[in-house]
């Protein structure tokens, strides 16, 4: 099995990742790191103090395409899984075992994602399996939920960056999609795409790792643009048909929100990406549509979108997110059964 840790700049946090997985219980046969065109001297430095790591640079800077990262660590992989691992990430000393049993175990599983915990705090969850809105969003299920008090059973997830993946089941489906850009559905265009055709992604809460998490980057244009790529490419015409309603309510919203934080050049921006790339669009769209084997109802669902408290600072904005996720999953209840 192989490692592979994506590296942009992560000089100060960059050693701890790497021992963490050095510390594994059955240490992978090959630990790579791809460099996306740092600046700090990082991939100098693995090739001093840790001259076991093969060090791939991409020469310069991805442009925001992490897709790139991920889909050159699938193709330098001399084995047939491969654990994709951010920089800001440690593992558990039995975080690849367990992810391994999943593979071994679980129906049809293609890929395989950990529990992750704040390496601050870890008696408290980060990311515990995404699980996708209907609108095209995420509910971040459990997310600073004590882990003591979480459940433990595996379940299809559409996760995020760091997961152990089936490689020649993702060659399948093309890999990563070099049409999202770092943001909202970068990493969950792959995992459900996977679902939808019978590859399946699943959460395994008992593989762990850990997160250096610090302030997210506000990417409001990432999130409009991916967002609306995943739609048109992913869901079929009756789910868009009728959930046009919710759509637009989640649409007015953001707009507004947008608008309160003056942030509306983001959305023009996002959007005018997508209609310029309608054509493209429609063909990825015509490939998922003819292959998939996965309802949208059975791989969606609804629930209080996750939005981080920082965001929703002004009474108004609390009010409107309230009444917001009010109506989506009234709506959801009207509508998903004949979806």
């Amino acid at each position: 099995m192989t490692v592979v840790v994506s590296n942009y700049n992560g000089l100060g946090i960059l050693p701890d990742c790497l021992g963490s997985i050095q510390r594994l219980v059955s240490p992978p046969g090959e630990i790579m790191v791809i460099d996306d065109g740092s600046r700090d001297g990082s991939p100098a430095f693995v090739r001093e103090h840790f001259p076991s790591i093969r060090v791939i640079e991409l020469g310069e800077n991805s442009g925001g395409i992490l897709n790139k990262v991920r889909n050159r660590a699938l193709a330098e992989a001399r084995t047939d899984f491969v654990m994709l691992v951010d920089n800001d990430v440690l593992l558990k000393d039995d975080c690849i075992e367990q992810l391994l049993h999943g593979m071994a175990t679980l129906p049809q599983a293609a890929v395989c994602l950990p529990r992750t915990l704040y390496e601050r705090d870890p008696s408290m969850i980060y990311q515990d399996g995404q699980v996708l809105h209907y609108v095209g969003t995420s509910l971040a299920r459990n997310r600073n939920f004590p882990v003591a008090q979480a459940d433990n059973t595996p379940r299809l997830t559409i996760g995020w960056g760091v997961q152990l993946i089936d490689k020649h089941q993702a060659a399948l489906v093309g890999n990563f999609s070099l049409g999202y850009v770092i943001g909202w559905g970068d990493d969950a265009e792959f995992n459900h795409k996977m679902n939808l055709l019978g590859h399946f992604c699943y959460h395994i809460p008992a593989a762990i790792v850990y997160h250096k998490r610090v302030q997210g980057a506000k990417r409001y244009y990432a999130s409009v643009r991916n967002r609306w790529r995943f739609i048109l490419e992913h869901y079929q015409t009756r789910t868009v048909v009728l959930c046009a309603p919710a759509l637009a309510v989640y649409e007015t919203s953001l707009l507004l929100f947008l608008a309160k934080k003056r942030e509306l050049r983001h959305y023009r921006a996002g959007m005018g990406y997508v209609f310029a790339n309608l054509g493209p669009i429609r063909e990825v769209r015509r490939r998922i549509q003819t292959q998939r084997v996965m309802r949208d109802r059975d791989v969606m669902t609804s629930g209080d979108i996750f939005i981080a408290p920082e965001y929703v600072d002004s009474k108004i904005l609390a009010f409107g997110y309230r009444l917001m996720n009010t109506f989506l999953n009234a709506y959801w209840t009207l509508v998903h059964r004949v979806l």
